[in-house]
């Protein structure tokens, strides 16, 4: 089987450049196209989340076997609809607190219901793999929430 690891390295680290730039528009206190920083964070976070729970939704129905699979999809569609709900909300400094805790318990979910098991196979690899660079991003991302949440607390 052909590894893709590559590619998804490559887009993974892409998908941070919205992030970097909505940081430094709300921290600047600059707009893009009339729209604040803050807005184009949260929006782009609750896209993020929705992307990030296709993928476990895919990894569980791809699983011979998931004795947890009811629940990780209900935690999923959970976290989705408060990130979406925040958004609705007029308040951004809450809407980014509330999608940082998404993305804290997405991962949670994801590494405690999704790990690998201890067999040496290559998709154990592959899952490995994925976690770890999964938590990386992850701690990037919260990392630039609290950058973003900093001023205004």
């Amino acid at each position: 089987m052909r590894s893709f690891k590559p590619v998804v390295t490559i887009l993974a680290t892409l998908s941070i450049l919205p992030f970097v730039l909505a940081t430094y528009l709300s921290l600047s206190q600059s707009t893009l196209y009339g729209t604040a920083g803050i807005t184009l964070f949260a929006t782009y976070a609750a896209i993020t989340l929705s992307f990030i729970s296709g993928i476990i939704w895919g990894k569980v129905l791809e699983q011979e076997q998931c004795n947890n699979g009811k629940k990780l999809l209900l935690a999923c569609n959970m976290v989705l609809l408060v990130a979406w709900i925040t958004l609705l909300i007029n308040a951004p400094e809450l809407s980014i607190a509330l999608l940082l805790l998404g993305f804290i318990s997405i991962f949670w979910v994801e590494a405690r219901w999704l790990k690998p098991s201890n067999n040496n196979k290559p998709s154990n690899d592959n899952k490995s793999y994925y976690l770890s660079m999964h938590f990386g991003l992850t701690s990037l991302v919260c990392s630039m929430h609290l950058l973003v949440l900093y001023p205004h607390y």
